[in-house]
């Protein structure tokens, strides 16, 4: 009798050791993770919303011009912001990759986390994986003017699709995880992290931003760059 009582503290104990731990481990997680996409925030958001409102602006001076409000030395700097912005981005890209990969493959986190967690943190991966990629490939045709003097308006861009299809991925899932009813989440909730607020976190759209249905002879200013390529 004594034998089986003990038994049953010692799988109580265990059991209560057990879930303390595994509620100690996700809140944990949760905090690190919090961790992580605070520097996001402060060390490479600011980079790449930068370098598209550049090109916001450029697409504006394009689509406006000869009215448009900027004069022709505002957007040379301008552009000359774009292409340093994206210079600066694609290294501070990918040192967060880095970060973000090396914490979704712990031991902690696969085995800990939820489902839904996990395979959120793959798409989130994968989505500025592929906004560092385009980026990228942006800075080698910079470096290779030949390149997009050989192209043709509206030439494919791979890069670019895969990007907008990893958003799409990961924003959609994003709202279905959001729907599922799981316990956990009560133990995963973290506030905000400090850094991060609406400007820092809201990548402008930048696709489809100069009208490029515009008759070009008459409305693009000669002493501006035009890259048929880029195009965000």
């Amino acid at each position: 009798m004594k034998i089986i009582v003990k038994s049953l503290v010692i799988i109580v104990f265990i059991c209560i050791f057990g879930s303390g731990f595994y509620l100690y481990k996700l809140h944990a997680l949760a905090i690190e993770g919090n961790k992580l996409f605070g520097d996001r925030c402060t060390q490479v958001n600011p980079i790449l919303i930068q370098y598209k409102k550049a090109f916001l602006k450029y697409a504006e001076y394009l689509n406006t011009y000869p009215h448009s409000r900027y004069s022709e030395k505002e957007i040379a700097e301008c552009v000359e912001e774009y292409m340093s912005g994206l210079r600066e981005y694609v290294p501070a890209e990918d040192a967060w990759l880095d970060s973000q990969m090396k914490f979704i493959n712990r031991w902690d986190f696969q085995l800990f986390e939820p489902w839904y967690i996990k395979q959120g943190s793959v798409y989130q991966y994968d989505m500025y994986k592929a906004y560092r990629t385009d980026a990228a490939n942006m800075v080698m045709i910079m470096d290779n003017p030949e390149i997009a003097k050989s192209m043709e308006l509206g030439t494919p861009n791979p890069a670019r699709e895969t990007r907008d299809k990893a958003i799409q991925q990961y924003f959609d899932f994003f709202e279905e995880a959001q729907e599922i009813t799981d316990w956990r989440k009560w133990f995963g909730r973290v506030p905000i992290p400090e850094g991060c607020t609406k400007e820092n976190v809201t990548i402008p759209e930048t696709g489809g931003s100069i009208q490029w249905d515009r008759d070009i002879e008459d409305s693009t200013p000669s002493g501006v760059p035009i890259d048929p390529y880029i195009t965000s």
